[in-house]
């Protein structure tokens, strides 16, 4: 095992995997395991996360990055004609990673609405804040959550331009900190979804989510580890979310949902290949998100590291 190479890895595991009475037990071996590979273990406080949570993470003194907003009652949308509110929630979260030695976070941050986008986690769910700016018109069918192809309209290329803008006046408003804008799962009128159509365009940092991109390449009929790689060869990517996902081209494409899930789970994504080509294009961030995240889940990411 070649660990000099790895001792500039940056792995965090989301928050949510240090929950309950046997946390801080899966903590220290998750710890264990990153040194054992010569990785640099932290945590990102997810944005679903309680308070208590959060203070009890801060208390385990271990390096930490953000998924924001932390402890909002609205998420961040750049895309609305309105941006206010979001950027309030952004100074508010600086506030927070400033007061916790937090240098670096990311966020969700374009949706195909101009109503304020509720948050969830903290007893409610995604689909219960979501539906709540549902348009059927954003839909594939008109009353699914998953997205329709609205990528070549007039609108979308008016808030795409919107949310550019929006991330330029951050980099100059947090020169001091990293917030990187993740793309999306393809629900609800969320549009950041591949480099081409917007994310290469906003010439800012990006967090690249992995099962994000496997559903929207389905969802939009293109091929997986092609955006990834579109990703990878234009964007900035400094983070990257790494997590399974069970579906595949058998799902019908309104009943498609999100990963999170551990890396060995059955699987067709081949994650291995991919995390060969975020270890070419030099991404030294990785983020375990998953829910109940193991020292299994390090040890196999190790191993398509090393491969």
């Amino acid at each position: 095992m070649d660990t000099h190479k790895n001792d500039q890895i940056v792995l965090d595991v989301t928050s949510s995997a240090f929950i309950g009475d046997a946390g801080y037990k899966n903590l220290l071996e998750c710890r264990q395991a990153c040194e054992q590979h010569g990785f640099t273990f932290g945590i990102q406080l997810h944005n679903t996360a309680t308070s208590e949570e959060i203070e009890r993470i801060v208390g385990f003194g271990v390096p930490m990055s953000a998924h924001a907003p932390l402890l909002s009652e609205y998420g961040i949308n750049l895309a609305a004609k309105d941006a206010d509110l979001s950027l309030i929630e952004l100074r508010r979260n600086a506030e927070i990673m400033r007061r916790h030695k937090m240098t670096r976070a990311v966020f969700h941050g374009f949706v195909m609405t101009d109503l304020p986008v509720p948050s969830f986690g903290r007893g409610r769910s995604y689909d219960e804040s979501m539906s709540r700016i549902f348009r059927p018109e954003m839909s594939i069918d008109g009353k699914s959550r998953i997205c329709g192809d609205f990528l070549n309209t007039e609108e979308y290329a008016l808030r795409r331009e919107w949310v550019k803008q929006r991330l330029e006046f951050i980099r100059h408003e947090f020169p001091d900190l990293l917030f990187c804008i993740e793309n999306d799962f393809p629900a609800y009128g969320s549009a950041n979804l591949f480099a081409g159509d917007s994310a290469a365009s906003f010439g800012h940092p990006i967090c690249l989510d992995t099962c994000h991109l496997w559903a929207a390449a389905f969802i939009y009929d293109r091929d997986f580890h092609h955006e990834a790689l579109e990703f990878l060869n234009k964007c900035d990517v400094q983070m990257v979310h790494l997590h399974a996902s069970p579906f595949t081209p058998d799902t019908v494409k309104t009943e498609w949902g999100d990963g999170h899930l551990p890396l060995s789970i059955p699987n067709i994504m081949d994650l291995p290949r991919f995390v060969r080509n975020c270890r070419r294009a030099g991404v030294k961030h990785f983020v375990l998100e998953i829910i109940k995240a193991t020292p299994d889940d390090i040890h196999a990411f190790a191993g398509m590291w090393n491969s």
